[in-house]
């Protein structure tokens, strides 16, 4: 190399390391504020600075509440799995419990929303008699709620009650007795705050004040990131961090060439650096620029810019602007886009973002429409905590019997399905109650309703007396509870009172495990989102109960006035979650956009009056009261805030999102048919754009998909003639004619036989999906159709695992000499035996599954011990032994032959396997029950046999007392039915529940359900002290040694066998005659048989218009009454 060149060389990398040395050296105890335009990299900039510095000291990385998860996603994809070691993300409110637990004051109580709103009321009763403003409408709910926030705003900014009252002494007039009020009510409210010995501020406030107690901050740095300003808290905060952090580094929107675009940002900048100063830490600034090459650059360069039109290539591709004719075909218009997006063009859900300034109208299509669409998307929002049905069957309570039990609170509450009564029930309730205007004490009083069903003139024969006497039965159900609730609620009784009456009224309900029964089912049902909300629920209410008691406990207040207070203060509540998976589309409304960079961005209701769309500032104080403090030094926001600015920011924030795509769309009609007009953004985008075309709704992109087009086309005639124009559909279309002309849910004959053979051939456990829904054991055994899943250990596959390991278990403990012989360490011997080896011969590749499967499947084990125990204590104590086990019907391996049943010329030949099933030898006969395990929930329903389900073991035990001689040697009696419960229960109790408790609760969950023969020595074989006290029998025994429970002597078995019997000839009859009909059962709105059936998608089955079938509810005097008259009409016309 030649010497000049060398020597430069040389020279070039002294400069460059001399420099580097500088730039840490100045960084060094200096607040760096970072300034540049949407997507000029300040983000990845403070993330790569983190990565560079982690490993020197710690890294502190402070965002917004709404983006935290982002930020730690992104420190961890930049950092590593490590990061957490040396780096943090933190939200002012997460930093301050992080501050609190170093200095202390973090477990303190401190107010929420909802607290504050309450500690208002009490304000304002302690201060009533000394204002002149405010004294008369200071207990109405809405005006809590602007006190409230207003002493939010007096804390953001410093304003403590003292100065405030001394600032205001002097103005006169009603704007001087006004503010002196509001000085007043400040004064008590701080001081109930701060009173007691108990600091129940807010944490921010906590923070200010123990900032200095803490070395948290000391020698780390620290980073803000998407902050568009602070609030005074925040900066006093960020000031103190200035003086401990080794550096401080803060990120801005703003452009040195366009300060005016960033009004709001270029007033913080100004504060930043008057405060660094004061401080006495230097300032730099460095501006972070951009290159604009594409149309989405010059989009974000111009858009508030100079009317430059852009003069490259390729806008088209990127941006789009579509004019839909209404909000709903707007969603289905992006939708379509997605898909084509992610089918087409090769992106992830993840690369896609989507936005609105109107979630109220937007936010419930476009989850409706995506998951239609099976479009994996996720609603970053708070919900509104009044919305959810279990908050409105609350609130509507206590409206009710505040309010006179009117008819639209009590059915509000009712028809929500969680208070105890199903809705064909409340159905009845409902028609009864409008008929008869019931209000008032009417409901729950003692006497029962004694008015005709029907109205007046009409004869109470016996027919309207049983249907009076269900309502009555209806209206009993839930009376003691609301008459408890009225009790608590009346008079002025004391606000803990009536907070204690409200959650014995919940408890009563049920709600808090009917909610955990809602969250379980939506998580099965694969809506992550929805489960997580409910499951916050009840800890939300309970929460909002324990502050009335803290804040309110000792005043009084009238009923009508605490329920006011209680949905008022519930609609400060929201509930949140974070995305259940990494690949989802975001759906945010623009003002909680986390503003990070996406390759598709869809804009949504780009409408006049929605975009920019500028809260109006209203509240106790106008703008001729706050220009008054402002005079006074005592302003409560900055003097150059632009709430408007704040929206444009947002607006140009959310178009400079994307990278490649950018979708704009806004629709010309709302939901009433009244015009809208497109936004401004739309004019501007098109100005800048010349070259781009409106694209108009014309029902095209419907088009994309033709296999879901054509499901509609029956529907639309254009698609109808687009179809049959194109010629290529002509065989599916004639179909779809001919299908319409055919009666509704019926095979001919030869479909009928070619699907299902001659013989119609069914297991004894798909006889529940046959009369759940014909449809649906049409779609599974007719067609064969079959949900296509990921494999998975879920439910069924653990139910497989558990009647493996309890039939080798419990042969080889027969093979041993019976339970009684084998103690529990051998038993749990055997259960790791065969746990293991089920494992190496089952589960193809065990040792290579994750960690955590391993994990799960160690929990079975630990589950398989208890149950195993429970079966030989049941056993050890019974005269019955396990005499058989998978013992089969048919099939190529049963040993008994299948149950046949012969209905005109059909013929159905069912097959099956019993568990267990355990006998007793007395007086030279064979006893029989049949066990079966189950892991779910299920249990022996006597309504379910009524309507033909759950008739499995029934079917296995009067086939055993037909042909069990033949097998077992001896004459068999039939003895009765077990659902025995092979799962491990996780109770909810209370931390000082005693032994006694535990163990009473524990019995609970083991107790069998079934049917079971009513002598008394056989209910003593198959359990010693069934007769005195019953542990696992499905019988209970009165004082007067009066048995009950699930009992049926030997004449009822053997009715109940021939009811059986007719219900296959039903169900023959029903196969064989082609009906596939979608007439599905429902036990109550939360338990139907479409709940989780895969073939949803397929029926279009519209439950308000079709009709669920319904199963009433069957008590067993009706139960056994009905199988009487049944078996009668089947040996009458025998």
């Amino acid at each position: 190399m030649p010497y000049l060149k060398r020597k430069y060389l040389f020279l070039w990398r002294e400069t460059v390391y001399n420099e580097k040395k500088d730039k840490l050296r100045e960084e060094q105890g200096m607040l760096t504020i970072l300034i540049g335009r949407a997507g000029s990299g300040k983000s990845n900039m403070v993330l790569q600075q983190i990565e560079a510095r982690r490993h020197e000291r710690g890294q502190i990385l402070l965002v917004p509440e709404h983006t935290s998860h982002e930020a730690e996603m992104d420190l961890l994809h930049h950092c590593g799995a490590t990061a957490s070691r040396s780096a943090e993300v933190l939200s002012f409110q997460r930093l301050a419990r992080r501050v609190l637990s170093e200095t202390g004051g973090g477990a303190d109580f401190t107010l929420d929303e909802g607290g504050k709103l309450l500690t208002m009321r009490r304000s304002l009763e302690q201060a009533g008699s000394e204002l002149k403003v405010f004294g008369k409408p200071s207990r109405r709910a809405a005006f809590l709620q602007q006190l409230t926030d207003l002493a939010d705003e007096f804390y953001a900014y410093d304003i403590s009650p003292d100065v405030l009252y001394e600032r205001v002494a002097d103005v006169e007039g009603t704007m001087g007795d006004k503010l002196r009020d509001l000085a007043r009510i400040f004064s008590v409210y701080d001081g109930y705050l701060k009173g007691g010995g108990i600091d129940s501020r807010s944490r921010m406030e906590k923070l200010c004040d123990h900032l200095h107690e803490s070395s948290y901050f000391d020698g780390k740095d620290l980073y803000l990131d998407g902050f568009s300003f602070l609030t005074k808290q925040e900066e006093r905060v960020l000031a103190y961090a200035l003086r401990r952090c080794h550096s401080v580094t803060v990120t801005l929107l703003g452009d040195a060439q366009y300060t005016e675009l960033f009004q709001n940002a270029f007033a913080q900048r100004q504060r930043l650096v008057r405060m660094a100063r004061e401080v006495g830490v230097e300032v730099h600034i460095r501006h972070i620029k951009k290159g604009y090459t594409t149309a989405l650059d010059h989009l974000e360069h111009r858009f508030f810019g100079f009317d430059i039109p852009y003069e490259g290539e390729g806008a088209e591709e990127a941006i789009t602007l579509y004019e839909a004719a209404n909000a709903y075909a707007e969603v289905e218009y992006v939708s379509s886009e997605i898909r084509r997006l992610v089918t087409e063009e090769g992106y992830r859900y993840r690369d896609i973002a989507v936005a609105t300034r109107d979630m109220e109208r937007y936010g419930a299509l476009l989850e409706m429409v995506l998951h239609r669409d099976g479009i994996s998307a996720y609603m970053s929002r708070r919900s509104d905590l009044t919305e959810k049905a279990v908050i409105t069957m609350l609130l509507a309570a206590v409206e009710a019997v505040t309010g006179g039990f009117e008819y639209e609170d009590m059915f509000r509450c009712l028809k929500t399905g969680l208070a105890g009564i199903s809705r064909d029930e409340c159905d009845l309730l409902e028609n009864y109650v409008i008929r008869w205007e019931i209000h008032g004490q009417m409901w729950v009083r003692e006497q029962p309703w004694t008015a005709h069903p029907e109205g007046y003139g009409f004869e109470l024969d016996e027919k309207s007396r049983v249907r009076l006497d269900d309502i009555n039965r209806i209206r009993e159900k839930l009376r003691p509870a609301f008459a408890a609730l009225h009790a608590g609620l009346k008079g002025e009784s004391r606000g803990g009172e009536k907070a204690r009456a409200l959650y014995e009224f919940a408890v009563a309900c049920g709600v808090a495990d009917k909610l955990r029964v809602k969250a379980d089912s939506l998580t099965q049902q694969g809506r992550v989102q929805e489960a997580e909300e409910y499951a916050q629920l009840w800890n939300i209410f309970c929460g909002v109960l324990d502050q009335f008691v803290e804040i309110l406990g000792n005043e009084p207040m009238s009923g009508e006035e605490f329920a006011r207070l209680l949905r008022l203060v519930l609609s400060r509540y929201s509930v949140g979650t974070i995305p259940a998976t990494l690949d989802q589309v975001k759906i945010s409304e623009i003002t909680r956009n986390d503003r990070h960079r996406v390759r598709a961005m869809f804009l949504l209701g780009a409408n006049d009056s929605v975009l920019p769309r500028v809260e109006k500032q209203g509240g106790v104080l106008d703008s001729a009261a706050r220009e008054a403090l402002q005079q006074r030094d005592l302003p409560l926001s900055d003097a150059t805030y632009d709430a408007l600015d704040d929206e444009l920011q947002n607006i140009y924030a959310c178009l400079a999102q994307p990278t490649e795509y950018l979708h704009i769309s806004w629709s010309v009609t709302d939901n009433a048919g009244a015009e809208l007009r497109p936004s401004f953004v739309v004019e501007r985008v098109a100005r800048l754009f010349p070259t781009l075309k409106v694209k108009r709704e014309d029902g095209a992109y419907r088009l994309r998909l033709e296999s879901a087009a054509l499901c509609q086309a029956g529907d639309d005639p254009r698609l109808w003639d687009y179809f049959r124009d194109s010629g290529r559909y002509d065989s599916v279309l004639d179909a779809m004619e001919r299908a319409r002309e055919m009666p509704k849910g019926k095979l001919s004959p030869a479909a009928v036989e070619s699907l299902y053979g001659k013989t119609l051939s069914m297991s004894a456990s798909r006889m529940d999906r046959a009369n759940s829904c014909h449809f649906s054991y049409f779609m599974r055994y007719g067609l064969r159709a079959k949900e296509r899943k990921s494999a998975a250990f879920d439910a069924p596959e653990v139910g497989t695992f558990v009647h493996y390991l309890l039939e080798n278990v419990s042969r080889e403990v027969k093979d041993l000499g019976g339970y009684a012989k084998v103690d529990n360490t051998a038993l749990r011997g055997l259960v790791k035996k065969y746990v293991d080896l089920y494992a190496a011969t089952q589960i193809d590749h065990f040792e290579q599954k994750t960690a955590r499967f391993r994990y799960l499947f160690s929990r079975l084990r630990s589950a398989a011990y208890d149950i195993i125990e429970n079966i030989a204590d049941e056993l050890r104590n019974s005269d019955f032994a396990p005499v058989a086990f998978e013992l089969g019907f048919g099939g190529k391996d049963g040993e008994l032959r299948p149950i046949t049943i012969t209905e005109g010329d059909a013929k159905l030949s069912l097959t099956g396997k019993v568990d267990r099933v355990d006998g007793w030898i007395h007086e030279d006969k064979l006893y029989l029950r049949v066990v079966d395990y189950k892991t779910g929930k299920k249990t022996f329903d006597l309504t379910d046999v009524r309507y033909g389900l759950g008739l499995q073991m029934l079917l296995y035990l009067f086939t055993l007392g037909e042909q069990g001689r033949e097998y077992f040697g001896k004459e068999i009696v039939p003895a009765g039915v077990l659902y025995h419960p092979a799962r491990s229960e996780i109770l909810r109790l209370d931390r000082n529940t005693s032994d006694e408790k535990i163990a009473a609760a524990l019995q609970k969950t083991v107790r069998r359900t079934g049917l079971v023969l009513s002598e008394p020595e056989v209910l003593q074989a198959m359990e010693h002290s069934a007769l005195e006290s019953p542990n696992y029998l499905p019988i209970a025994v009165n004082k007067d040694g009066v048995l009950s429970g699930g009992i049926a002597t030997t004449a009822q078995l053997g009715k109940l066998g021939r009811y059986v019997e007719k219900l296959l000839h039903d169900i023959t009859r029903e196969i064989s005659n082609g009906n596939i009909d979608t007439d599905p059962y429902a036990h109550g709105p939360q338990n139907t048989a479409c709940d989780y059936c895969p073939f949803a998608s397929a029926c279009y089955f519209d439950k308000e218009k079709d009709g669920m079938r319904y199963l009433k509810k069957t008590e067993p005097e009706e139960f056994w009454q009905l199988v009487e008259e049944k078996t009668e009409e089947v040996a009458d016309r025998g």
